[in-house]
């Protein structure tokens, strides 16, 4: 779904894909982590960095993030917002978290330019659309769904859009690193499987609700047979 952000990989670096964009980023936390610096610190020099212009306005986006009931701020950078900002974060692996970041930018770049070629493929353009129809058929299957559950007492029926989709991409893909836009980032092969799980997820969803079945045992059925669908796992981006 737009702007769910999805990470059902193990990426070491924590590095981000729009999908509609290709465009890269990085979390801060993910360089003070690196650097070996406290987040502090370095949102006290990003700070300086964007007051003075060095980091410019379209190089960083500015998040919130919840940890222990406390929200707190940090920056998402892109590659050149990144770059300008490294020789100033300074700590005591700067030198090493400056090469696995540039080294990790480069390597995705790599793996989207790769993915581009066969974006013009007549194959893939014949599964976007068809990938497009599928996912209309299951978006209007989990809207009836949520108010089906709501009738029954659901209070967090809103959910089942994110929950279903979620359940759906950890089924079929290994996400890493984390990716917006996750179909824009598929394969031709990725999006027919794709395609097949959500019209199956449709299904069991259309026929739970028919058979007056419980929202939560429809909701654990679509899961079921998600898992009954769907082999080895493959790699968004190929790896």
């Amino acid at each position: 779904m737009k702007g769910d952000i999805a990470n059902t990989g193990s990426n070491t670096l924590g590095l981000i894909i729009d999908g509609a964009t290709h465009q890269i980023s990085v979390d801060s936390r993910v360089i003070a982590k690196e650097f070996e610096r406290e987040h502090k610190s370095v949102l006290r020099t990003l700070d300086d960095l964007i007051a003075d212009g060095t980091v410019s306005q379209h190089e960083f986006v500015p998040r919130n993030y919840q940890k222990r009931g406390k929200e707190y701020r940090c920056f998402e950078l892109n590659k050149a917002g990144c770059l300008k900002a490294m020789p100033f974060i300074g700590g005591r692996k700067s030198r090493e978290g400056q090469k696995r970041l540039v080294d990790e930018f480069l390597r995705l770049e790599n793996q989207l330019n790769r993915q581009a070629k066969e974006r013009e493929t007549l194959a893939y353009q014949v599964a976007r659309l068809s990938g497009k129809d599928s996912r209309g058929i299951l978006t209007d299957a989990i809207q009836q769904f949520a108010d089906y559950a709501r009738e029954q007492g659901s209070q967090n029926a809103d959910r089942y859009f994110a929950n279903i989709t979620q359940a759906i991409y950890k089924a079929l893909l290994i996400i890493e690193p984390q990716a917006t836009e996750i179909r824009e980032l598929l394969t031709a092969v990725q999006l027919k499987t794709l395609e097949l799980a959500e019209l199956t997820a449709a299904q069991t969803l259309t026929e739970g609700m028919e058979s007056q079945q419980p929202y939560k045992a429809i909701y654990q059925a679509v899961k079921a047979a998600l898992d009954g669908i769907v082999g080895a796992k493959v790699k968004v981006l190929g790896g």
